[in-house]
């Protein structure tokens, strides 16, 4: 029942770490008084399910900078736009100020010209009462000559009496004919004048309409564009308000996905210490069982699994004698292997498809090395890895020339293999229906 409840336990906490990645990961370990395989398993499991779901959340959070890479650019190209109708709206309201200062131009040029105007128009009245009085005498002279017709200036002469008289007379009728001449000659150019003033003034006042129409004209096109841009830009603000509004929702959400991130990476770290903990502790529980044995020089790689299915040396295999170079020792697939000693690991399968499957050789020093065979997966440790005793290596399985899940583990002398189980003397081992102790074995056993 204890055991049955750790287990749940284990399996409760892994579920709150996963589901909710809040609370901080709690060595579980450390309370429980044994830890079992099936503890370690589930630890495993959970650290699967954390390296999936974090790869979900990298992939979200790629996903998520992608979209923010593509908001901030539109929103860059927002500001240019709104940058760019500020800068036409601006050059627009100078065009208009600058129309605007022509029209006040124009209206003093228009104020002189209305001056102008209404010094003409009394020099207009002044031609037009000067007009007025000589066709005034010009119709007195007009009836006066229908009254004596020309035959009138002989009769004068005529009347003269004397030479002298003659030419008095004659100078009268000159003067009046020059008169005559004058009055219609002063009429003419007073009508010319009169007319010339009114051409004039008819020209200033086309020509102040004509300024005014093309000013207002240019002013109002200016004030359409600049309506127009005024238009433009709020519609770039609002564009510009919903850019800004969705960089900060993809921004929460980034930092949503990178909190995630942060807490997983702190659950797997956890995970792995608890793993790292439960596989020591389960080892030392092994070691417990089997006489402390594991004290030794030589650290048994299957604390716990002493049970021998193959010895190293010659052996009857499917009906056939061959020369076997290790000890098989039976486990269940996933069960960690570890070091036998102190050393490097010189050589890590790069596949599985040898006869020896996953397999990694480690070197002890004075040409010792031990090797780690039919591994369920590629072994945890790399080659050049400095690796201590009792630290897992690897998980045991059934890969390459395997017909079930075990340990080949074997032993090299400077290139010779050689009979490991010879190193573990103090050891109990059983098998083939007996039991022994380290390289003691019953007779008929090889």
């Amino acid at each position: 029942m204890k055991k049955t409840l750790q287990r749940a336990l284990v399996i409760l906490l892994a579920l709150a770490m996963l589901l909710t990645v809040l609370l901080p990961a709690v060595s579980i370990f450390a309370q429980a008084s044994t830890v079992t395989q099936e503890d370690i398993n589930d630890l495993k499991d959970q650290l699967d399910d954390i390296s999936d779901r974090k790869q979900e959340v990298q992939e979200k959070l790629a996903s998520i900078r992608e979209d923010k890479a593509k908001a901030k650019e539109a929103l860059d190209l927002v500001n240019d736009q709104v940058l760019l109708t500020e800068q036409q709206i601006s050059a627009i309201q100078s065009l208009i100020d600058a129309t605007q200062a022509q029209i006040d131009e124009s209206q003093a040029l228009l104020d002189q010209y209305d001056a102008d105007i209404t010094a003409k128009e009394a020099e207009i009245a002044d031609l037009e009462r000067q007009e007025q009085e000589q066709l005034e005498e010009y119709y007195t002279q007009v009836r006066w000559m229908d009254e004596h017709g020309s035959i009138s200036y002989l009769s004068i002469l005529f009347q003269a009496s004397s030479f002298s008289e003659l030419l008095d007379y004659i100078t009268v009728i000159g003067d009046l004919i020059a008169y005559n001449d004058r009055i219609v000659t002063q009429l003419q150019e007073t009508q010319t004048a009169l007319a010339e003033a009114r051409d004039q003034v008819q020209a200033v006042r086309d020509q102040q309409a004509q300024v005014q129409a093309q000013l207002e004209a240019q002013k109002a096109q200016q004030q359409a564009q600049m309506d127009q841009l005024e238009a433009q830009k709020a519609q770039l603000e609002k564009d510009r308000a919903e850019a800004a509004a969705l960089m900060d929702q993809i921004a929460a959400s980034e930092s949503e996905a990178a909190e995630e991130a942060r807490k997983l990476a702190a659950a797997e770290a956890e995970v792995q210490q608890a793993l790292k903990n439960a596989e020591r502790k389960y080892a030392e529980q092994l070691a417990a069982l089997n006489g402390n044995a594991n004290t030794g020089e030589w650290y048994w790689p299957l604390p716990g699994k002493t049970k021998i299915s193959s010895l190293f040396g010659g052996r009857y295999l499917f009906g056939r004698w061959e020369s076997h170079t290790g000890t098989d020792i039976p486990a269940a697939g996933g069960t960690p292997i570890h070091a036998a000693k102190d050393g490097v690991v010189t050589y890590v399968s790069p596949n599985k498809n040898t006869s020896y499957g996953w397999y990694c050789m480690i070197s002890h020093g004075n040409g010792y090395v031990t090797l780690y065979a039919h591994q369920c997966q590629r072994p945890i440790v790399s080659e050049g890895q400095s690796v201590s005793k009792g630290q897992v290596i690897g998980y045991v399985g059934t890969t390459g020339n395997s017909t079930g899940n075990h340990l080949h583990f074997e032993l090299r002398i400077n290139g010779v293999r050689s009979d490991i189980l010879k190193l573990y003397p103090g050891m109990k081992f059983t098998g083939y229906g007996t039991s022994w102790y380290g390289a003691n074995y019953p007779s008929g056993m090889r």
